[in-house]
């Protein structure tokens, strides 16, 4: 689980900014929020940003996201840019390197994970694991001008033999992070896997509120071969009062025709993806069917007559059920689109009464309404905002020193948290 993550000079970003799922002393409903990740330590299940437009929300998103990239994605060279873009609206910032932090558990273990980057090279990345109270080096790498190359300083505890460290070290190129090099690397396992895996299969990519979540639910859907999660889907679904009695997935084959295949060709999608489609010499074409209720009767309509909201939410219930079963990392930005704000509150509901899993979930949102529920503890929410030169700033709701007795969504609405935006006069002159 994530405990802290921490950003500087990234976008919006300016000064260090951070996000922490570490709880306050609040016991309120801790058993529902929080998951015990050590002995005496526990860790808030989720996190959830307001803000203005423009204020920075998203940033924080993917800010994680960026992290999460550094880790595992190999630069096919050294010339490759690294893909980082600074805070641009001073001089010294965009010429200043960028900073990165993350705080994190695996297995009862604690991590921190660093780096120093521009648009060139990775200057500086560290890896510290505390299985005790005393912190452990796995490995230090720091960019070298002079010879304009990479040295690593791997841990003696991180167990690694000199051959695997030389594998290592030969594919870090300056661009390329130390994780992502030994995603590359035939060597023996160590904590370096467990970092790696961590990234790789629990921390997941922002999803994006124009996102379509069809073929996600499509693909996820075809893989349901004992029914499970066909059957979690239509109960979550009835429970949020949608006239839904059965989804099922239709399929049919089409034949490649000249056309088609000029358009697979051009198509941004795996070469061997490709490859296996023109051999087969057809494709497969899959549709959402909803089985609906209307009285005493049941009518059949497929996915492009129903609404954006209820893909948006059937999508939604997916991502609910790898959450509740698996341990997953979710970035959700601008959660409420296409959705009505009792079926948003559901779903945070649900999350937090049956996750036993070390799930966490990172959401933005523009829907207030939340801070006038009492189920939501005030350590889970932050605001951002941005100051007279474009910084966005990030401020936890715990800390304004708010009195309990007063509702957050009063002193919100009233701009005694955080400065909401200015709007003129709704009158104008369509003559000047």
């Amino acid at each position: 689980m994530i405990a802290e993550f921490s950003v500087e000079n990234f976008f919006s970003i300016k000064s260090m900014q951070k996000i922490s799922f570490e709880p306050s002393s609040d016991t309120f409903m801790s058993d529902e929020y929080s998951v015990e990740v050590k002995d005496g330590v526990r860790l808030l299940k989720i996190g959830i940003i307001y803000g203005s437009n423009a204020s920075g929300k998203t940033n924080i998103l993917n800010a994680i996201e960026f992290f999460r990239m550094l880790v595992l994605s190999m630069p096919k060279d050294r010339n490759e840019k690294t893909g980082v873009v600074p805070f641009l609206l001073d001089d010294t910032s965009r010429n200043e390197p960028t900073k990165m932090s993350m705080v994190f558990y695996i297995n009862q273990s604690k991590y921190i994970l660093r780096f120093e980057l521009d648009a060139k090279y990775i200057y500086s990345e560290t890896l510290i694991v505390y299985d005790s109270i005393r912190p452990t080096k796995l490995y230090d790498r720091r960019y070298d001008a002079a010879t304009d190359s990479t040295t690593i300083d791997f841990g003696a505890n991180l167990k690694l033999s000199k051959k695997s460290q030389d594998v290592i070290a030969g594919n870090t190129i300056n661009n390329s992070s130390v994780l992502a090099a030994f995603g590359k690397s035939n060597v023996e396992k160590t904590k370096l896997n467990d970092v790696y895996d961590y990234f790789a299969k629990q921390v997941k990519d922002v999803l994006a509120p124009r996102m379509s979540l069809s073929g996600f639910v499509k693909r996820y859907l075809n893989k349901d071969e004992n029914g499970e999660l066909k059957k979690f889907i239509l109960n979550f679904l009835k429970a949020s009062d949608f006239n839904i009695e059965d989804i099922t997935l239709q399929e049919e084959e089409e034949l490649i025709t000249p056309e088609l295949e000029q358009l697979i060709q051009n198509s941004p999608i795996d070469d061997e993806a490709k490859k296996e489609m023109l051999r087969n010499g057809k494709i497969t074409n899959a549709e959402l069917v909803f089985t609906h209720n209307a009285g005493t009767k049941q009518y059949n309509l497929s996915e492009e007559y129903e609404s954006n909201g209820t893909i948006r939410f059937l999508g939604m219930s997916v991502i609910l059920n790898f959450l509740l079963k698996r341990n997953r990392f979710m970035p959700i930005d601008e959660v409420e689109t296409s959705i009505h704000y009792e079926l948003l509150s559901y779903f945070i509901k649900v999350f937090l009464a049956n996750s036993n899993q070390t799930s966490q979930m990172l959401l933005t949102t523009h829907d207030v309404n939340l801070l006038d529920e009492d189920f939501i503890r005030r350590d889970t929410i932050w605001f951002t905002d941005k100051d007279e030169f474009g910084e966005t700033k990030i401020v936890r709701l715990s800390s304004l020193g708010l009195h309990k007795n007063l509702s957050p969504y009063n002193a919100y609405k009233q701009g005694k948290l955080v400065k909401l935006p200015f709007l003129g006069s709704q009158y104008i002159n369509l003559n000047d």
